[in-house]
C-alpha cells in the first residue's frame, strides 16, 4: 500500500466518525438515521482503503440495514399522513409489530393492569368483558391505557376465539409517538374514534332498554 495515501484514509475515517457523532446528537430519528448512513459510508470506505476488514464487514452490514429502516420510517410518515380509513392507516405500523397467536379464552390484559402494548387484531374475536364489546379483524385495542392519567388499562380483554394479533410494545409506541407528530395525531384519531364508537354503542343500548 502507498504510504502517502494513508493520511487521506485517516481523513475518511475521521469524517465517518464525525458524521456518526453528529447523528447521535440528533433529536429526531430520521436525521439520526441519515447521519448514521453517512457514517457507515465513511467507515466502509475507510475499511476498504485501510484494509481494516472488521470495520469493512461491520459497516457493510449496517449500511443496508440503516437504509432499510430509514425507508420504513419515511413510508410510515407518508402513509399515515395519506391514510383515511383505520385499517389502511394501520398497515404502515405492521413492520414495527410482532405477530402473536392466542387461544380462545386467553386473557390479553386485565382492567387496572399497567399497559405494555397496543394490539391490532389480524383474525379472531376479542371481547372487552366490562362493557361487553366485541372486536374483530382490523380493530385496535390497548392504545387508550397508555394515555390515561393513571396509566392503567380501562377494561379486560379476552380472546373469544383463537386469534392472530399484531402487537406494538409500549416502548416502541412511545418512541414513534415522540419522534413523529403525525403518528401522535394518528393515535389521537384512533382513540377518539374508539370513544365515539363506545358512546354510540352505549347510547343505542340505552335507547333499546327504554323502548
Amino acid at each position: 500500500m502507498d504510504m502517502l495515501a494513508l493520511p487521506w484514509v485517516d481523513v475518511i475515517g475521521y469524517i465517518g466518525a464525525a458524521t456518526t457523532i453528529w447523528a447521535m446528537g440528533s433529536r429526531t430519528i430520521i436525521p439520526l438515521r441519515i447521519g448514521v448512513i453517512c457514517g457507515n459510508v465513511g467507515f466502509l470506505a475507510f475499511g476498504i482503503l485501510a484494509e481494516s476488514y472488521p470495520t469493512m464487514v461491520t459497516h457493510a452490514i449496517l449500511l443496508p440495514l440503516n437504509i432499510w429502516r430509514t425507508v420504513q420510517l419515511v413510508r410510515l410518515i407518508r402513509e399515515i399522513k395519506e391514510s383515511t380509513r383505520e385499517e389502511d392507516a394501520l398497515q404502515p405500523l405492521i413492520p414495527f409489530m410482532r405477530l402473536e397467536k392466542e387461544k380462545a379464552g386467553a386473557e390479553l390484559f386485565r382492567k387496572g393492569d399497567e399497559p405494555d402494548r397496543m394490539i391490532l387484531i389480524k383474525s379472531g374475536t376479542v371481547v372487552l368483558t366490562e362493557i361487553d364489546v366485541r372486536l374483530g379483524a382490523h380493530d385496535v385495542l390497548g392504545e387508550i391505557g397508555i394515555f390515561t392519567p393513571e396509566n392503567r388499562r380501562t377494561a379486560t380483554a379476552v380472546c373469544e376465539t383463537d386469534c392472530e394479533l399484531y402487537t406494538l410494545s409500549h416502548d416502541v409506541m412511545l418512541q414513534l409517538y415522540y419522534q413523529n407528530p403525525r403518528f401522535g395525531l394518528f393515535l389521537v384519531r384512533i382513540i377518539v374514534r374508539r370513544l365515539i364508537k363506545n358512546w354510540q354503542d352505549a347510547d343505542s343500548r340505552a335507547k333499546m332498554g327504554v323502548a
